[in-house]
């Protein structure tokens, strides 16, 4: 499956692909499993983006991408799903404002990424 194809799918079927290209394991060398981290994280990093790309495109929600991009077991008191929202609404107000596409979804990654 292709990453733009990837970044379209729930959650759960992006963390299966992903398991199934970069297998999660312990039982690797240390130098198997560094390398293997470091492929999910660019994973991440460019699926990331290509959902932003794709909120912009209209071909996501906020709320999907919101719903993509939520981890488990994050601080009660921080609402960073509240925060991602409010970011990507943002987004979606520059595209509407004539704003550059590509400064908007280098904005929206990097503000996405400090959190």
């Amino acid at each position: 499956m292709e990453l733009k194809e990837l970044a379209l799918c729930p959650r759960e079927e992006f963390e299966q692909e992903l398991n199934r290209l970069c297998p999660d394991s312990l039982d690797m060398n240390p130098g198997e499993y560094d390398a293997t981290y470091n492929e999910r994280v660019r994973i991440r990093s460019c699926i990331m983006r290509l959902r932003i790309e794709a909120l912009l495109d209209g071909k996501l929600t906020v709320e999907q991408v919101v719903e993509q991009e939520h981890e488990e077991g994050c601080d009660e008191n921080l609402d960073l799903d509240g925060i991602h929202r409010g970011i990507l609404i943002r987004a979606l107000e520059k595209l509407k404002e004539g704003r550059d596409r590509d400064e908007i979804i280098d904005e929206t990654e990097d503000a996405l990424e400090f959190f």
